[in-house]
């Protein structure tokens, strides 16, 4: 019976998708790279495509984000952001506190594993 649980939440995690969106009021953004993405998130810049962006990490999927899209665990994050010294993570914010700032405010770019109400840049599998 363990073995039947594990492996359902083991393909689970596996085929998921992650949706990258940004705010609907965002028209200048319509698409997204994650090598750009990968930049944004780890603080090296704070624009993709000449447009100003603020990441923020998903609570309910930032080790699924971090995996697929920057190839980094949460041992190699803690040590990356040691060693930046001065430089911040994105905030962590559940699904509904995301989709919130999303409508407050069009710079906002994100992750979640289900639709934030956002405009979708991209499907990382």
């Amino acid at each position: 019976m363990r073995t039947i649980v594990l492996l359902s939440i083991l393909s689970s995690t596996l085929f998921s998708e992650i949706r990258i969106e940004i705010s609907e009021k965002n028209k200048q953004l319509i698409s997204v790279t994650k090598d750009e993405l990968a930049k944004v998130y780890l603080r090296k810049t704070d624009k993709i495509k000449g447009v100003t962006v603020i990441p923020i990490d998903n609570k309910d999927s930032y080790r699924e984000f971090y995996s697929k899209v920057l190839q980094k665990t949460p041992k190699q994050l803690r040590a990356y952001w040691i060693k930046t010294g001065k430089k911040r993570p994105p905030k962590k914010l559940s699904t509904a506190e995301i989709k919130q700032e999303m409508k407050k405010n069009p710079q906002i770019i994100s992750y979640s594993t289900s639709n934030l109400t956002g405009k979708l840049l991209l499907h990382v599998k």
